[in-house]
């Protein structure tokens, strides 16, 4: 699926979602690809567990193939619906996960709701942050998923990908120079 942001990122997101409705898995396919690998990313960041954040991406495109034809465009964009429901999910996974409590207090402290407001401006920053990651090489990319996303060191990345250690650290100097040159074009907050 191309790489389109803002109005016609929710355009394209919109009849994407409508072509699920109707029952079509390339379109789920479409939306996975594009939406996958930062839901897996958002829930890692609230479980800190590899295997819950897994299963909540895959409940979540479960419940997007359900329920898509519920989806209403003028009151969300997908990118929204898609985190609340992530985030509803991650914390479900977590309590069910009962002999680590400590997960559960982390998800959710004891005696606070989430700002509503504050999960839209995460979800917005997440997609401005995925666009931007999109627009990087595949060869930078995949160093910077391996590194932020699954937690690697830059040896461990060097062994699985197979490629000398200076190669990866020049790699990932690129991609976060590359990321700070478009965090103007893509509102991206430096922090």
């Amino acid at each position: 699926m191309e790489n389109v942001s803002g109005e016609a990122g929710a355009a394209v997101d919109a009849a994407a979602v409508a072509r699920v409705a109707g029952g079509d898995a390339v379109a789920l396919r479409e939306l996975y690809d594009r939406y996958g690998k930062v839901i897996y990313s958002f829930a890692y960041r609230l479980t800190h567990d590899a295997t819950l954040s897994e299963e909540c991406v895959q409940d979540v495109f479960v419940a997007l193939w359900r329920r898509a034809a519920d989806f209403d465009p003028t009151r969300a964009r997908l990118t929204t619906w898609l985190f609340v429901v992530a985030r509803n999910r991650a914390i479900e996974l977590g309590r069910q996960k009962a002999r680590r409590p400590e997960l559960r207090e982390a998800l959710e402290p004891v005696g606070s709701e989430p700002d509503p407001a504050e999960l839209v401006a995460v979800a917005d920053e997440s997609q401005r942050m995925a666009e931007a990651m999109a627009e990087l090489p595949e060869e930078q990319l995949v160093v910077l998923r391996l590194s932020y996303f699954d937690g690697l060191s830059h040896s461990e990345i060097a062994e699985v990908i197979g490629i000398p250690l200076g190669t990866v650290k020049g790699r990932m100097r690129l991609a976060l120079e590359r990321l700070r040159s478009l965090s103007d074009t893509y509102d991206l907050r430096a922090g």
